[in-house]
């Protein structure tokens, strides 16, 4: 490496904050995770993130000099440009400015992705998506989103909010979304769908469950679904692969839309790719043109839980708005 040069990427999430200080290679050097603890509010947000931010520069020994900016992943309706969060429901945030704040405090230029974008880059600069020029990195976690790289660009739009692929309906009289609109794929494909799927056929199929899975509380959450599905459940299997078959027909419109080379799923629910990914291939090949459908690899994330961390320090050292 010519020079050394490193980059701080902040992952913001509902339930998390992950920072790290990354090189150019993409090696972690530091990382510090703490919880999110949305319910305390903005402020008390604002402080954890300053807080990680500190500790990963203090743990990792590198100056502040060989540090080129940091760059924020983050869920919701932001600005790249200004660095704002507009809205994130998973935090309760409106229009905070969280670039200006972290640059202020440490004297960093900071850039501001959409998460998913930000795990696109991540895939794109050194996992699944490397030498690829039209890439699509698909999240399944909570929600569902995806960031789109065609002819070596990172489509954006407007304002940075491009790929709300979750909210792309499905099915016009489908049940209202968050967004307003009904029938969002997000409502069929997310670990909140799995959750409300499984609930609502629990209430009815009781007798079908192991009961081994049900947790204390009376709840199900996505992760001990998927666990269940994958120790070959029958119930829970069938719910796994069911919200596979909604994300192959959002895949199958992604390929007609960009053509891409490669299809990354990523995030939590794609734990149980195992039956997931064989669901999707299926139900997109079933939907697209065979010439389209068959030059598509579809493979599951490389870089894993740090994409957000790894690809929001990749956009300091890239422009991800044009790869050559």
């Amino acid at each position: 490496m010519a020079k050394e040069e490193y980059a701080i990427g902040l992952d913001l999430g509902g339930t998390k904050i992950l920072a790290g200080l990354v090189d150019r290679t993409g090696r972690l050097i530091a990382r510090k995770q703490l919880p999110t603890h949305a319910e305390e509010g903005e402020k008390a947000v604002i402080e954890r993130v300053l807080s990680a931010t500190h500790d990963v520069l203090s743990a990792s020994g590198i100056h502040p000099e060989k540090v080129r900016g940091v760059g924020i992943a983050s869920a919701g309706v932001i600005n790249s440009d200004s660095g704002e969060v507009i809205f994130a429901s998973n935090l309760g945030w409106r229009n905070v400015p969280i670039g200006t704040l972290i640059g202020q405090r440490f004297g960093l230029s900071v850039r501001l992705f959409n998460d998913a974008n930000a795990a696109a880059i991540a895939e794109w600069l050194w996992g699944a998506g490397v030498g690829t020029r039209n890439m699509i990195y698909v999240t399944v976690s909570t929600g569902v989103g995806a960031g789109i790289v065609s002819d070596g660009r990172l489509v954006l739009g407007r304002d940075g909010s491009a790929g709300e692929f979750g909210h792309i309906s499905i099915d016009w009289n489908g049940p209202p979304c968050r967004c307003g609109n009904r029938g969002c794929l997000e409502n069929y494909a997310s670990g909140t769908a799995i959750e409300s799927a499984a609930s609502h056929k629990f209430a009815s199929m009781k007798k079908l469950v192991t009961e081994r899975i049900l947790v204390e509380k009376g709840e199900l959450t996505a992760k001990e679904i998927s666990e269940a599905a994958r120790a070959g459940d029958p119930f829970f299997t069938q719910i796994v692969k069911q919200a596979g078959f909604y994300l192959g027909v959002g895949a199958a419109n992604l390929i007609y839309l960009f053509n891409p080379e490669v299809l990354v799923f990523g995030g939590g629910v794609m734990n149980a790719s195992a039956l997931l990914l064989p669901e999707i291939e299926k139900s997109m090949r079933d939907r697209c043109i065979p010439g389209l459908a068959n030059e598509v690899r579809v493979v599951t994330s490389q870089i894993g839980v740090e994409a957000g961390v790894m690809g929001a320090a990749g956009g300091i050292f890239e422009n991800p708005y044009c790869k050559n």
